[in-house]
């Protein structure tokens, strides 16, 4: 039987995480960090992910690697795992965090911002976790984390959340983590997802400043995640210990699905 600190240690393995220079990707890559995984900070805003990849390096003794992607366009994912494979030669866990959202009345919603929408949060985990898949299926080992949200499950009253797109990209994000962790099982590579409630970010400011007490009256908890609660979460996904879970949508909501 293997004892905790086995079953939670991440000592050399890499770890990628998109979005991981804000928000709950902070949150997120110091949970893996903290257990000894090398980091790669991959984002669209370089400058940040330079900042962030600073900090975390001296913080936690480990090397994190900053990086720039844009999820959307595939020739930029095969630059990042070129990097990542030229610098680390392995891939053990990828964390697909990076996302978009788009505010419109659904009678009235754009293509444009579907599309982008749709292009960051599904095609872009997809194609990243597909490059992932790869390298791990040669590894015979992987953890892939997908970032759903409390989205996936329930529908969303317009003075609450007005983004149609969103809603439908982490219902798919449900599925697609599904039906992968189905099929590279035979590769133990699990798959898993995340579903988080309400965290304060850049993303949802303009959603909890408007609606935050009309909001909270949904959670049970009556109140908003803070800065450490996805945390372990994540780690025992990504953990040697969660060898035997695998297709899971593990909600940190407060309670929000569970009414």
């Amino acid at each position: 039987m293997r004892h905790n600190k086995e079953l939670f240690n991440l000592s050399g393995q890499v770890a990628i995480v998109t979005g991981g220079a804000s928000g709950i990707g902070v949150q997120m890559a110091y949970a893996l960090g903290e257990a000894g995984a090398n980091l790669v900070l991959a984002a669209r805003k370089i400058d940040r992910c330079i900042e962030a990849a600073k900090k975390m390096e001296d913080e936690l003794g480990v090397k994190v690697l900053p990086a720039r992607v844009d999820v959307s366009k595939s020739e930029e994912i095969d630059e990042l795992y070129d990097l990542v494979m030229k610098e680390y030669g392995r891939v053990d866990i990828l964390v697909n965090n990076s996302g978009a959202s788009w505010g419109a009345p659904s009678l009235e919603f754009p293509l444009s911002g579907w599309k982008k929408v749709i292009d960051t949060n599904l095609t872009g985990s997809w194609l990243m976790a597909q490059k992932a898949g790869q390298i791990m299926a040669k590894q015979n080992y992987g953890r892939v984390i997908n970032l759903a949200s409390l989205a996936a499950f329930v529908g969303a009253p317009a003075e609450i959340m007005d983004a149609v797109a969103y809603q439908a990209s982490k219902a798919a994000i449900a599925g697609l983590t599904k039906d992968l962790a189905v099929k590279w099982a035979e590769h133990n590579i699990t798959v898993n997802a995340l579903a988080p409630g309400w965290f304060p970010s850049k993303m949802t400011s303009g959603t909890l400043d408007k609606s935050a007490q009309l909001m909270l009256e949904n959670v049970p908890l009556r109140r908003f995640g803070g800065d450490d609660e996805l945390k372990a979460a994540t780690l025992f996904l990504a953990s040697p210990g969660a060898s035997y879970v695998t297709g899971v949508i593990l909600s940190v909501d407060g309670g929000w699905v569970a009414r």
